[in-house]
């Protein structure tokens, strides 16, 4: 009994990367965090959707999460919150942010496709140079919106401003979408436009992603 009170209170390394498929946010479909467990590991890969089911349920009854549903679908809430666990449950680099990017793709692909022909387009399921490169264009599409809207609003392109904006549309979207669009509608008004189409044509995790990669470069005028 001991040993199991023990685990219920620390995940094991099986469940924080299951945590981890979270990315930043609190609710997620089933479908969308087995995708994304598969690509966060070499391991993970070799997981069935039995299996991960399995994890998910024993998972569900020591308090981790929730099961729930979502747009009509499975999904699972997340309980346990950074700090519970002696490591992070967030994503630790941007690359773990790429391979959730690529587990949602993969789990929208597979969600068109149900009884559809065979797609020609060939899918994105692996970390490219496309990928990379295109997460990078749309953080410097980002930085450049928001230092569009500090000339429109003082004249002066103040990196420290878009920096703190950048954190706080960080933290907003791991919330939700709504409380993202909340704070653009409320602090950088212009750049409701642009955010709104990347969150529309790419997603929360692309977005995320694009945010994170953005974020370092205005770090240094923070201060």
């Amino acid at each position: 009994m001991p040993e199991r009170e023990a685990r219920e209170g620390r995940p094991d390394p099986v469940e924080l990367d299951i945590m981890r498929t979270f990315g930043w946010g609190v609710i997620a479909l089933e479908e969308t965090m087995y995708q994304r467990h598969l690509q966060l590991s070499a391991k993970a890969s070799l997981m069935t959707r039995e299996e991960f089911k399995s994890h998910l349920l024993d998972m569900e009854s020591k308090g981790y999460l929730a099961s729930t549903s979502l747009h009509g679908k499975r999904a699972f809430r997340r309980l346990l919150v950074n700090g519970d666990s002696a490591v992070s449950i967030h994503p630790r680099v941007p690359l773990d942010e790429m391979r959730l990017v690529l587990g949602s793709l993969k789990a929208k692909q597979d969600e068109r496709e149900i009884g559809s022909p065979p797609a020609t387009k060939k899918r994105r399921s692996r970390i490219t140079s496309e990928v990379i490169s295109e997460s990078q264009m749309i953080s410097e599409q980002i930085v450049d919106e928001l230092e569009e809207h500090m000339l429109e609003d003082s004249g002066i392109k103040r990196k420290a401003a878009v920096h703190r904006h950048i954190e706080n549309m960080l933290r907003a979207l791991g919330e939700s979408n709504t409380a993202l669009f909340t704070y653009v509608k409320s602090e950088i008004p212009s750049a409701l436009g642009c955010i709104g189409k990347i969150l529309h044509t790419q997603g929360p995790d692309f977005l995320m992603l694009s945010l994170r990669l953005a974020e370092p470069q205005v770090r240094r005028y923070s201060s």
